[in-house]
C-alpha cells in the first residue's frame, strides 16, 4: 500500500502526471516528468526549457483545452448554457440540470458514468505547479542559465514564481482545499514521511489563494530587481514561456501578475457575503499597477482551444454547442420578457428575444447579430427534455467574428487569445473602487468599456450612456443593465454585467468563480469543488461531496446588490 501510495503521490502531487486516465484507472501511473527533471539538471538551458515549459502545454491544457474541464465549468457559470446533445454517455448535463444536484464524488468515474472536469483540472494544474517546484529546486541549487554570456537566471525563476502563483491560484479557486508545497520542503523518499508532507500539505482555500498571491509577489520582487533580464519574447520568438503574440517587457510582466493576483483575490470569495469582505484596499493596489495593454497568446494549428469551439459551434449534431445563459445577457433587455423569465417557475421558462440597446448583444434588431454575439433563430445542440429553461437564442462568438469566420470556422486555432486583460484590471478596479467608497471613481472605470463603440457589418454604432455616481441612467425609456425586479440596476450591477459580458471567454474557469461571488450561480451549485475520489482513496481519506440545494457548500441564486 505505502509503495503504491508513494507511487501515486509523487506522481500526483510533486511530478504531476499525465492523468486524463485517472478518472478510471488507479494513480499508480509512471512519473513522466521525474526524467525531464534529471536531464534539465545536466544542462542549465535545459533547466530554462523545463521551467518555461510549465505554461503550455499543462497548465494551457487546463483552462482551455481539456474537454472535460471545457464541458463543465463554463456552464455551470452564469455565463453559458447547455443541454450536452451528443455527450449523453457522459453524462455531463446531469451537473447542470435545475435545481442542481450533488456531484458525484465517487473514486472511480469512467467514461459513462460521471463527470471528470474537476479531477482533470487537479492533475494538469497540479502538473503544471510541479514544474515550477522542481525548476526552483534547481535554481535554489545554484543552477545559472546564460544566454549569449548574459545571466538570465532570474527570468526564469520570475517565470516559475509566477506560474506557481497562476496554479496555485486556481486549484484554490476550484476546490475547497489543495495543495501547498513550497519549494523548500524537500520530497521525502521514505512513503511514512511522504505522506505526512502530503496531508499536511492539503490547505484550505484561502490559504492555497493567499500562497498563491505570495508567489506572484514574488515574481514582481524578481522582475522589478533585474529589469534587464525578466522580459520575455513572443511565441513567433520562443515557444517557450508564455506563448504571447507580442513580446512582454518587464513592466508588462510585472503588470500580469498584479492583475492575475487582484483576480485571484476577488474571484476567491464563495459567496456574495465573502466577495463584500476581500481586502479591497489590496485589490486597488494591486490594479492601481495592473495592467494596461493585453497579454493575448498566440493560437495555432499546435496550440487551439477546445473551449472556443464549444462556446462558438452551433453544428446542428450538436457535440460542443454552446448558448449565452439569460442569467448574464437578460439583464441588457427593456422588453421585460426576461423580468418574465426570471420570476417563472423553471419549468415554464423558454428562450426569447432580446430588445436592447446594447450592440455588443444584438445588431439593431433583436434578431440580429451583435458585436461579441451571433443570434441563432435554431436550437441545434439543446435536447427538450433536458429543460428549455436552459435554452438561449444568443450565442457568444467574440473570437470569430473578431477574426471574421462564419460557419463552421471558429477559429480555435489562429488568432490571438486574451487571457489576463486591461478591461480585467479596470473593472476589478471599479469593484474595489466602489466597495471602498469611491462611487464616482467607479463609475469613470466602467465607463471605459461601457460606453465604447463597435462595428457591425462595416457600420459604427455608440456604446451605452455612461453611468454616474448614482447609478446606470434611463435614457429613452431604456436603462442597461436591469436587475431582475426590472428596475435600472445600481453600480455593482454595473460592474457585474460589464465584467460577464467583456471578460467572457478568457478561460473556462473565470467565470464560474466570478458567478459565484455575485450570488448568480443557480440555486444547488457547487460553490467549489472537493478534493477528487480518487485522490482522497490514494491519501486514505473519507469520500465526501457537495451540491444539491440546501446542503452545505452549495449556492442560492440571490444575486448582489450594494447595501
Amino acid at each position: 500500500m505505502l509503495n503504491r501510495l508513494a507511487r501515486g503521490i509523487t506522481s500526483g502531487l510533486v511530478f504531476g502526471p499525465v492523468l486524463a486516465l485517472t478518472a478510471c484507472q488507479d494513480l499508480e501511473v509512471e512519473n513522466l516528468v521525474a526524467p525531464d527533471r534529471e536531464r534539465a539538471t545536466g544542462n542549465p538551458l535545459d533547466v530554462q526549457s523545463f521551467v518555461g515549459g510549465g505554461f503550455f502545454p499543462p497548465f494551457f491544457e487546463g483552462i482551455h483545452d481539456d474537454v472535460q474541464v471545457v464541458s463543465l465549468f463554463p456552464f455551470a457559470s452564469a455565463e453559458f448554457t447547455a443541454t450536452m446533445d451528443g455527450q449523453d454517455t457522459l453524462l455531463q448535463w446531469e451537473d447542470l440540470v435545475e435545481p442542481r444536484g450533488v456531484h458525484d464524488n465517487g473514486v472511480v468515474l469512467s467514461q459513462g458514468n460521471g463527470p471528470q472536469g474537476p479531477r482533470d483540472f487537479w492533475a494538469t494544474a497540479t502538473r503544471a505547479s510541479s514544474i515550477a517546484y522542481d525548476g526552483l529546486q534547481l535554481l535554489d541549487q545554484g543552477t545559472v542559465i546564460l544566454d549569449n554570456e548574459v545571466d538570465v537566471t532570474a527570468r526564469a525563476r520570475a517565470f516559475a514564481k509566477f506560474m506557481q502563483g497562476w496554479t496555485w491560484g486556481y486549484l484554490g479557486l476550484i476546490f475547497d482545499e489543495a495543495h501547498v508545497l513550497p519549494e523548500t520542503i524537500d520530497i521525502p523518499a521514505d512513503p511514512d514521511a511522504l505522506l505526512d508532507i502530503t496531508l499536511e500539505s492539503l490547505k484550505p482555500y484561502q490559504e492555497v489563494i493567499e500562497s498563491a498571491v505570495t508567489s506572484l509577489e514574488e515574481a514582481v520582487t524578481t522582475a522589478e530587481a533585474n529589469p534587464s533580464v525578466v522580459s520575455f519574447p513572443s511565441f513567433n520568438e520562443s515557444s517557450l514561456w508564455f506563448g504571447s503574440v507580442d513580446p512582454i517587457s518587464n513592466r508588462q510582466f510585472i503588470q500580469m501578475a498584479n492583475t492575475l493576483a487582484a483576480r485571484l483575490l476577488v474571484l476567491g470569495a464563495r459567496t456574495p457575503e465573502e466577495r463584500a469582505g476581500v481586502d479591497w484596499n489590496r485589490v486597488a493596489q494591486l490594479t492601481a499597477n495592473g495592467l494596461t495593454s493585453d497579454y493575448e497568446m498566440q493560437l495555432t494549428t499546435s496550440r487551439e482551444s477546445e473551449f472556443l469551439i464549444w462556446t462558438q459551434s452551433n453544428d446542428p449534431s450538436g457535440v460542443r454547442n454552446a448558448r449565452m445563459d439569460y442569467r448574464t445577457i437578460g439583464l441588457a433587455d427593456q422588453s421585460g420578457a426576461y423580468q418574465d423569465w426570471i420570476a417563472s417557475p423553471i419549468e415554464q421558462r423558454n428562450r426569447f428575444d432580446i430588445v436592447t440597446p446594447d450592440r455588443r448583444i444584438t445588431g439593431p434588431t433583436p434578431q440580429s447579430d451583435g458585436a461579441y454575439t451571433r443570434y441563432r433563430s435554431d436550437n441545434n445542440g439543446f435536447v427538450p427534455d433536458r429543460g428549455r429553461y436552459l435554452f438561449s437564442a444568443y450565442q457568444w462568438g467574440r473570437h470569430a467574428i473578431r477574426l471574421g469566420k462564419s460557419g463552421a470556422d471558429v477559429g480555435e486555432n489562429e488568432g490571438a487569445l486574451p487571457l489576463i486583460t486591461a478591461d480585467e484590471n479596470r473593472l476589478l478596479r471599479a469593484e474595489a473602487l466602489l466597495r471602498l467608497g469611491d462611487r464616482q471613481g467607479a463609475a469613470d472605470v466602467i465607463n471605459v468599456t461601457r460606453t465604447r463603440s463597435h462595428v457591425i457589418d462595416g457600420v459604427t454604432y455608440a456604446g451605452l450612456p455612461p453611468v454616474s455616481a448614482d447609478g446606470v441612467p434611463t435614457v429613452d425609456g431604456e436603462c442597461v443593465p436591469r436587475v431582475d425586479s426590472g428596475a435600472c440596476a445600481d453600480l455593482l450591477t454595473a460592474i457585474r454585467y460589464e465584467r460577464s459580458i467583456e471578460l467572457m471567454g478568457l478561460d473556462a474557469i473565470r467565470g464560474y468563480m466570478d458567478s459565484r461571488g455575485w450570488g448568480t450561480v443557480p440555486d444547488g451549485g457547487l460553490l467549489h469543488w472537493p478534493v477528487p475520489g480518487n485522490v482522497l482513496d490514494l491519501y486514505g481519506l473519507p469520500n465526501y461531496t457537495y451540491g444539491g440545494a440546501g446542503n452545505p457548500s452549495t449556492a442560492t441564486y440571490a444575486p448582489a446588490r450594494m447595501p
